[in-house]
């Protein structure tokens, strides 16, 4: 007899040993309290007819055989529980003994097809392909190359205008010139890939027009020639027919008269101070952009106008404005900034930090409309020139009457 029949045949405290109806052996002595049930038990017994009633009546020798009416007078909850315990002792005694057993970790390995070292994937337990190495590589060499360009192009714009400024008169306004047609003509450029028609021609000789105006005659100049820019476009759409005269004419007139507004660079350009007053204006209003950029993408959390503009956020414009505060406050101590006391510079670092973002926004709101990211791509890693002059648009006229409250101009 094997080790599992030795255990269901063990005597347990009371003496009584318990045998499973298979494992019972018939030629072995009977044991003491032993239940079985007989696999023919079943096929020896008879169904109750109507013909013979008497044999369903009649106790068989099978029910003698378990004692009692039903048979299992003799077996306890007590003493089924016992043998059932002792059953399967060892097999609890394994568990107990694997549970306080340390096994280390290994790596989880399949035979998977095209996986030359067998281990899962990520793309496996996904199914989406996984970056690779090289991959990787070439996104980080793109980045590079990509903030290379917009390093050496920065570079360049503010070489030239470092020279134009330092070279005055008729240099500087020569680059607000080209810097004002570029940006009118990526506009109506813009326009024109939308369907709308403006006359270029028009735009150009009004924004040619008033910087011009402003190296001879000052603020009036500009006005003056807005006016007859304006009067040209009138009369063009009134004297010729055009499609949708109404839309392309305003188009064409706001072209002339948005990137006109940086003629007033060119008045300031004129004062004996021009150097220190427009290098103040330029730094404020770029570190703004900066800052704000900076300080939005690290901090930032509440968008400012969703529907304007999703990346800029509440966050980025408040640590723009605190930082540009703190950066004219330290320029108003620097010896080449020295007409410019803490109270002057305060304000120009208030009022930068208002027509700024709203600069921003005007292009922003103009570009949504257009559904166009760029006004441009003359300028590689930036855009066009419209998009790094839009808040110059708003912040240059605001400044200029700023100089001439101040008496500096």
């Amino acid at each position: 007899m094997g080790d599992d029949d030795q255990r269901s045949t063990s005597p347990d405290e009371g003496g009584r040993r318990f045998v499973r109806p298979w494992e019972r052996d018939t030629d072995a002595e009977p044991l003491d309290a032993v239940v079985q049930l007989e696999d023919g038990a079943d096929s020896e017994r008879e169904e109750p007819t109507d013909a013979t009633p008497e044999a369903s009546a009649q106790p068989t020798g099978d029910d003698d055989e378990l004692g009692g009416e039903n048979g299992l007078d003799d077996l306890t909850q007590e003493d089924y529980l016992a043998a059932t315990t002792r059953e399967y002792r060892d097999l609890a005694e394994e568990i107990a003994r694997a549970n306080t057993e340390e096994f280390e970790t290994q790596a989880v390995a399949a035979p998977i097809p095209g996986v030359g070292t067998g281990l899962v994937g990520f793309e496996d337990v996904t199914g989406r392909r996984g970056v690779s190495e090289e991959e990787v590589e070439a996104v980080e060499q793109a980045r590079s190359s990509d903030l290379a360009l917009r390093v050496g192009s920065a570079i360049v714009l503010v070489g030239l205008f470092l020279g134009s400024l330092l070279a005055g008169g008729a240099w500087f306004t020569a680059f607000v010139t080209v810097l004002m047609v570029v940006a009118a003509g990526e506009f109506y450029g813009t326009l024109r890939t939308r369907g709308y028609s403006p006359v270029a021609l028009f735009g150009f000789v009004g924004v040619v027009g008033s910087a011009i105006a402003a190296h001879v005659s000052g603020p009036v100049g500009i006005g003056g020639l807005q006016a007859i820019g304006l009067f040209l476009i009138v009369l063009f759409y009134a004297a010729v027919r055009r499609r949708r005269p109404l839309e392309n004419a305003g188009l064409t007139v706001l072209g002339m008269a948005w990137t006109g507004l940086l003629a007033f660079a060119v008045v300031i350009g004129r004062s004996d101070r021009a150097v220190a007053l427009i290098l103040l204006v330029v730094v404020l209003t770029a570190f703004f952009d900066i800052a704000a950029y900076f300080v939005g993408r690290g901090f930032g959390r509440h968008q400012l106008a969703p529907r304007v503009s999703p990346n800029k956020t509440v966050e980025g414009l408040v640590g723009a404005v605190v930082l540009t505060m703190v950066l004219a406050a330290f320029l108003s101590t620097v010896p080449l900034f020295e007409p410019i006391d803490l109270v002057s510079a305060l304000v120009l670092g208030a009022l930068v930090s208002v027509f700024a973002p709203l600069g921003d926004a005007a292009e922003s709101v103009v570009k949504r409309s257009l559904g166009v990211k760029d006004m441009g791509t003359i300028l590689p890693g930036h855009g066009g020139v419209l998009d790094r002059i839009d808040a110059f648009l708003f912040v240059v006229p605001a400044s200029y009457v700023l100089f001439r409250v101040l008496g500096w101009l």
